[in-house]
């Protein structure tokens, strides 16, 4: 077992960890996840404006307070949401121009200007004229809200690289307007950033002139057939997120944070972008098209748990005990590392197997429940919920989120209660073991 171990390990270095480590270091990764992440406070702030205005049984009860409810809340979303592309390039600006050693305001500034110029200023509507209808119209001087939204943010990810690209590599090379040493540092830096941000501009000029001769017709339309919509298909494969999640908890039994390398670098920003769309769809009162998304986190984050109190039922050794009492109040809050690095999971090759496959197979039962009830969640919960409050938040209260949390956690407690009963006898074994030497001595 001992030989097995180590050849994993040494094989996970030398293949797996350089890529890993590839992957997170990589510029454009980065800025892309911590773009998206900078995004979270707006969508968080719109899913509590959505749960207040689509309050569930409400228009039943109390029709005319759900009419105030939505008439109070439903500004937030357009401004939230509807503007969710924009809020993507700000964040993702600022952090790809502190890697390129260009002033963040200047790279925010940029890419902004580069992605409205990219974005067509017309839109194909219904219109009324003088009373009469006039279908399929022609409305000149707009920017679709459409473009903006969920849909936008891929495009306006690409257009942000690019442009800040175009202005790191003109700054670099001194393409500049340098202003004499007298001159105060707040009038001279913005003339260094004249040339470089108009040669980001022709590039983004260009590449809107390049798009109208095609059939795609604008950069968006293209990115949105191309990349866009097979991401998101990709995304929501369950057996996609499933090898994920595994990888993840391999990564993490031999002490590597397997979420933030793998799960939060390559799937978490297409789920975010998934969970904007659905957050779109309810809001217009349409079908969820995705169930896979950053929402659907809250049948997988808590799944420590089950394994948690598993060991607080079986454990009989002093080590479980305490260690069950430690990490049981911290794991109803989302908080696992007592438990994983107190017991240890890490390199503990009794639970290697339950440690590794347990939350797939538990991800796995919950998306089968959400298929067959429907609850699929929309709303990303604050992490810290305790179980069943986040759940049902996230679903937006539908009570079919409290049974697929209870069957998941009963598939856990079940599978984990066998390997814990063996860890808890070799604990045993080991204080007895002690005790008798101390005795001896």
């Amino acid at each position: 077992m001992n030989s097995f171990m180590e050849k994993l390990e040494n094989g996970l270095n030398k293949y797996l960890m350089p890529l890993a480590d590839k992957i997170n270091r990589n510029k454009v990764m980065t800025a892309i996840k911590e773009g998206m992440m900078s995004s979270l406070p707006v969508t968080l702030i719109a899913s509590v404006a959505l749960i207040l205005s689509n309050f569930p049984f409400l228009s039943d009860f109390a029709p005319s307070v759900d009419a105030i409810l939505k008439k109070i809340f439903a500004p937030i979303s357009p401004v939230t949401l509807g503007l969710l592309a924009i809020y993507v390039i700000v964040g993702t600006a600022r952090s790809y121009s502190k890697q390129k050693d260009i002033d963040p305001l200047y790279g925010i500034m940029c890419a902004l200007a580069s992605f409205l110029l990219v974005t067509p200023f017309t839109a194909v509507s219904d219109v009324v004229v003088n009373g009469e209808t006039i279908k399929g119209a022609i409305v000149n001087g707009l920017i679709p809200t459409n473009v903006l939204g969920a849909s936008g943010v891929f495009p306006a990810l690409l257009i942000t690289f690019i442009s800040i690209s175009v202005l790191a590599y003109l700054h670099n090379k001194d393409f500049t307007i340098k202003m004499p040493d007298s001159v105060p540092e707040n009038v001279a830096k913005p003339f260094l950033s004249i040339i470089p941000f108009g040669g980001a501009i022709l590039v983004a000029l260009a590449i809107r002139l390049i798009f109208e001769m095609t059939s795609f017709g604008t950069l968006q339309n293209c990115v949105d057939t191309i990349i866009t919509k097979p991401f998101l298909s990709f995304g929501n494969n369950i057996w996609v997120f499933l090898f994920i999640l595994i990888v993840a908890q391999v990564l993490w039994f031999f002490g590597i944070h397997g979420t933030n390398l793998v799960l939060n670098t390559v799937w978490q920003p297409i789920a975010m972008v998934a969970m904007a769309a659905n957050l779109e769809a309810f809001n217009a009162g349409e079908p969820l098209p995705y169930v896979l998304t950053a929402a659907f986190t809250c049948f997988t984050g808590q799944a420590k748990l089950s394994e948690i109190v598993a060991l607080c039922v079986v454990g009989k050794s002093k080590q479980s005990k305490a260690i069950g009492k430690l990490s049981l109040v911290p794991a109803l809050f989302n908080i696992h590392e007592p438990f994983v690095f107190g017991l240890p999971v890490i390199m503990n090759t009794t639970l290697m197997l339950p440690w590794i496959f347990v939350e797939a197979l538990q991800a796995g039962l919950a998306y089968l429940l959400v298929i067959l009830t429907g609850a699929i969640p929309i709303f990303q919960a604050p992490w810290t919920c305790p179980p069943i409050i986040q759940q049902l938040i996230a679903t937006n209260f539908n009570p079919w989120s409290v049974v697929i949390t209870i069957a998941t956690f009963a598939l856990g407690f079940v599978i984990w209660i066998p390997f814990m009963k063996l860890l808890d006898k070799q604990y045993l074994a080991a204080e007895k073991e002690q005790e008798t030497s101390g005795d001896s001595v």
